[in-house]
């Protein structure tokens, strides 16, 4: 196994742990127990970190895919 696909295989794990981790339905913290308004209530700084990190994680991902594809 190359150095680029053990760093991809790593990648893939951490963006599927990620996943599994982040609760969509805890992100939001709304003062009332109304679904409507809870869905537009913004994330915490944390969770915006966690997201981020995925992000940064896919792009990754995707870069050493197309490059090990040539």
């Amino acid at each position: 196994m190359s150095f680029l696909e053990g760093i991809w295989f790593t990648l893939a794990i951490l963006i599927i742990a990620i996943i599994l981790i982040v609760d969509p339905k805890n992100s939001a913290s709304g003062l009332s127990n109304n679904p409507l308004l809870g869905s537009f209530s913004s994330p915490s700084s944390k969770q915006n970190f966690v997201y981020n990190l995925a992000a940064v994680f896919i792009a990754s991902f995707f870069f050493i895919d197309a490059n090990t594809q040539l």
